[in-house]
């Protein structure tokens, strides 16, 4: 059978060669943090024959052996070992790229290493929304297994597997004391530890970080490296997955975009909200007209595969609107990236915070000045979009769809956040730090003026979900149901950030780590 009819047809391979291929009890898609969990918790039993692929390249346990920029928790590494994911939106001629990391680690490898677990509001939603086992009470053993914190309390974790730093007063800058203090003189109170509560409130603090020894400390090297040598434990690297097979309505394994079959009794899709929905469309699991439109046969019609797509827009510092240059005797000494920050509320905040600004100090070389940037991020955004296959070609670019700030008022609560910068900048001590901002700012002021610029040159905070949401069966675009089994098919489960029914008000990746903990706990009980 040739390659396209293969692509069109998830049981293009015979019973017989399926018998040939090698047999595991679970086969992990992704070795991002969601897979590199689920590798490690379900491999600690050595019944289990566990086989995890990953479509990038293995670095090993070593962090020593990585990438530099991939090291580097002083900056977001977006280019590094990209899948090459754009939206379909071009902003004022911009291409708005979207970054995840196609390497063992996945995104961890690249991301801004900001470790906060979300608020109790967030996953208590969760389960009201029809998902039982995913309230804050619930989900917070998971949390806690995750981390190492020592500040942990009653809601944190102190023996887990990542390691949490904070910068130690003495090596704070002016500027984070002089943000921590211009925070404080505008009502927003100074918090010691911004995981100490259930809930996350609004305030200024240092900001909690998955570094170890001056790194990034990825999923790779946290939860892989302690289980790379386990017998029954295969790592697969390199290896780009085309869709799942089926027998009839259960899983049989997945092929590779090479052709090459493997066999499981489970599968356990972990490709991330872009890549978790193209594996199960390829595999005819999908909106029915989407996939008959780009030449699969439909086997399962489940129109929320794909659709959903929400994420935390940003008006982030490479914009420019956000750099504020510094007067020459207050030059840094040194770049920092997001060493504290701020959480907030907007007025179109639904009783908790929606807000997260993010401080820089660096070097900008087009304006020929060091500057103070903020990310200005919405951290609860109700706006949705979709991801579609252009083709069954696994190698094929996706289309891309965020949809920013098609739900009105996301865009007045980021403009509110906007404002809450202004107003910090020009709040002593930091005003008195501050020569003013890099473009022209009076006009900034002007609200329906700052609308236009912030729709213009906004773009992602990396933290997109929801595309194989979890809900109950009365739910038509429920994609998953609460221990994340695809709905129609045994033995195959969908388990990262695409499940989140909702965006938490936080950077995911506590979050993902947290889901992946729980449904590992979950699967090894026989749930």
């Amino acid at each position: 059978m040739d390659d396209e009819r293969r692509a069109q047809n998830p049981r293009g391979i015979s019973a017989g060669e399926m018998k040939r291929t090698e047999q595991y009890d679970y086969i992990i898609v992704g070795g991002g943090p969601a897979g590199s969990v689920l590798a490690s918790r379900l491999s600690e039993h050595p019944g289990n024959q566990v086989l995890l692929i990953e479509a990038g390249p293995d670095y090993g346990a070593d962090s020593a052996d990585w990438p530099p920029e991939m090291l580097d928790h002083l900056a977001l590494a977006p280019d590094s070992h990209s899948w090459e994911y754009y939206d379909r939106e071009t902003l004022d001629g911009r291409r708005l790229q979207l970054p995840r990391a196609r390497v063992l680690g996945g995104s961890s490898t690249i991301n801004g290493c900001i470790w906060l677990r979300g608020s109790r509001s967030d996953y208590d939603g969760w389960e009201a929304l029809g998902n039982p086992g995913w309230s804050f009470a619930t989900l917070l053993p998971a949390f806690q297994r995750a981390e190492a914190d020592p500040m942990g309390n009653d809601v944190q974790g102190r023996n887990g597997q990542i390691p949490i730093f904070r910068v130690p007063d003495a090596d704070l800058s002016p500027f984070d004391t002089a943000l921590l203090e211009a925070a404080q003189e505008s009502g927003l109170p100074l918090l010691d530890n911004l995981n100490a509560a259930a809930d996350q409130l609004t305030g200024v603090g240092k900001t909690p970080k998955n570094i170890l020894d001056g790194y990034r400390h990825n999923a790779a090297v946290s939860y892989l490296a302690p289980a790379r040598d386990r017998a029954n434990l295969t790592i697969m690297t390199d290896t780009l997955v085309n869709r799942v097979l089926l027998d009839g309505r259960r899983v049989a394994g997945v092929v590779s975009s090479e052709g090459r079959a493997f066999s499981g009794r489970e599968v356990l899709i972990s490709s991330g909200a872009y890549g978790s929905p193209a594996i199960l469309m390829r595999s005819g699991i999908g909106p029915a007209e989407h996939l008959n439109d780009v030449g699969i046969n439909s086997i399962l019609n489940l129109p929320g595969v794909g659709s959903s797509l929400m994420d935390h827009p940003q008006v982030a510092r490479q914009s420019g609107l956000t750099s504020f240059a510094v007067r020459l005797a207050h030059t840094p000494e040194y770049r920092t990236f997001i060493r504290t920050m701020v959480r907030a509320r907007s007025r179109w905040a639904e009783g908790d915070v929606d807000l997260h600004l993010y401080p820089a100090e660096t070097f900008d070389d087009r304006f020929d000045r060091w500057t103070l940037a903020f990310g200005v991020s919405l951290q609860y955004a109700r706006s949705m979009g979709t991801v579609r296959l252009t083709s069954s070609d696994p190698e094929g670019p996706l289309d891309i769809d965020h949809n920013y700030f098609s739900h009105p008022d996301d865009l007045e609560a980021i403009c509110d956040g906007y404002e809450l910068m202004l107003r910090l900048v020009s709040t002593p001590p930091l005003a008195t730090m501050l020569e003013g901002p890099c473009v022209d700012g009076e006009h900034l002021r002007d609200r329906e003026i700052l609308k236009g610029l912030v729709r213009a040159n906004a773009g992602t905070t990396y933290h997109p979900s929801t595309t194989c949401k979890m809900g109950p069966a009365r739910d038509e675009m429920a994609v998953v149901d609460a221990q994340c089994r695809v709905r129609g098919v045994e033995g195959l489960r969908v388990v990262d950030a695409s499940i989140f029914p909702t965006g938490p008000r936080a950077n995911l990746h506590f979050t993902v780590v947290a889901a992946a903990e729980k449904i590992a706990a979950d699967i090894t009980a026989g749930l």
